[in-house]
């Protein structure tokens, strides 16, 4: 049995690619406008970092291989998912804002100095916001469900939400599982091999 059907991407499919959006055009449009806003101080964390390196004093990303594990990535970032997802229960509102803020600030801090928001961000980032994708996934369904259960007053089709609901959860645990791990034991290491530190 296959954990994702078609019947599944049919059923869903509009929500995923709404959810999406909102995550990765808020990262973009965030991007952009970190770009604009940082004006004179545009890559003042490379900037820093190799001054830093140039004069053999510590760097102000030292403190980044610390002591945080995958585990601990992946518990902290799951439950910002989780609240993403119970927001559903409030129709969506709260989960959309939240996404929306998140990813925009997150794109300010990579527009604001790309190279070193490329190398620290993108390389877990990247594998992170396809959680929280699946993550508003869910908030969604729990939304679609509730407006269903008010009109009909009934429970008709709620197992088939809960089954897309475990589909969807079971995929951001594995996501942010895998982004944990790259972010506490990769990442670093790409950071300090572009900066030659």
């Amino acid at each position: 049995m296959k954990l994702i059907d078609k019947e599944f991407l049919n059923r869903n499919e509009k929500l995923l690619l709404i959810a999406f959006i909102i995550v990765f055009g808020s990262l973009v449009v965030g991007s952009i406008i970190g770009y604009f806003e940082a004006g004179d101080s545009y890559g003042q964390m490379t900037e820093m970092i190799n001054y830093a390196h140039e004069h053999n004093i510590p760097s102000p990303v030292n403190d980044m291989a610390g002591d945080t594990s995958g585990l601990d990535y992946l518990i902290h970032n799951f439950i910002i998912d989780l609240i993403t997802m119970l927001g559903g229960i409030l129709f969506s509102i709260f989960s959309v804002i939240n996404v929306l803020q998140s990813s925009y600030i997150a794109g300010q801090f990579i527009g604001k100095d790309f190279l070193f928001g490329l190398v620290s961000t993108l390389p877990h980032g990247i594998i992170e916001y396809f959680g929280t994708v699946f993550a508003l996934t869910i908030a969604f369904i729990i939304t679609r469900a509730e407006i269903r259960i008010i009109k009909t007053r009934s429970f008709d089709g709620i197992k088939t939400d809960l089954k897309d609901i475990l589909i969807l959860l079971i995929l951001d645990l594995i996501f942010l599982a895998v982004a944990g791990v790259i972010e506490a034991y990769i990442t670093p290491g790409i950071v300090s091999a572009t900066f030659g530190i």
